[in-house]
């Protein structure tokens, strides 16, 4: 913010180039991640899944790929929706999918029975990160889920890689974003 006077969502707004090694980065960490997202939970009920904050769509795609039967939403900013059409698109389910440009601080698409918000919340403080779920809360329904995803810190500091894997991208989120990673209680 101090060098170039935006935030990191607004410098890759206006540099498609930065965005695009941004998004190739997070698809190459994602697939264990995506991966165990899938595993973790059981999707078969759902008929509609808006994923929030879905970047490229990849995390939806493979939803998607799982369950025929389901269509999703990607809803990001407008130039992020547009590169998700293009990635659901490759993937062949473009006709299962809606790609919707907004600003979550705003408000969060209605009519879905899913609401998937993964490693979104860690990018933003805690008052930016309760307008984002309220703002979904505003968009469900009584009998919608809100499937939320985030890296998990432990209450206490350990001395393991995974501990300190938890604690650096702590860090590297308050850095790049102001966000953070939190504890289960928070």
């Amino acid at each position: 913010n101090h060098v170039f006077g935006i935030d990191v969502w607004g410098f890759r707004a206006q540099h498609p180039e930065q965005a695009k090694i941004f998004d190739d980065a997070m698809s190459n960490l994602v697939g264990v991640v995506n991966q165990a997202i899938l595993d973790g939970y059981d999707y078969s009920s759902f008929r509609k899944m808006v994923d929030v904050g879905g970047g490229n769509g990849s995390l939806l795609a493979s939803v998607l790929k799982l369950h025929p039967a389901m269509t999703g939403i990607v809803f990001d900013m407008p130039h992020v929706a547009e590169r998700a059409r293009q990635y659901i698109t490759a993937a062949g389910l473009n006709g299962r999918c809606e790609f919707i440009g907004g600003d979550f601080f705003a408000s969060v698409p209605g009519g879905a029975d899913a609401y998937l918000i993964s490693r979104v919340i860690h990018d933003w403080d805690d008052d930016r990160s309760i307008t984002i779920l309220k703002n979904c809360r505003r968009a469900v329904s009584p009998e919608s889920k809100l499937l939320l995803v985030e890296r998990v810190l432990p209450e206490r500091a350990e001395h393991s890689a995974t501990a300190q894997t938890v604690f650096l991208a702590d860090l590297n989120m308050l850095v790049m974003t102001g966000g953070r990673e939190r504890t289960e209680a928070e």
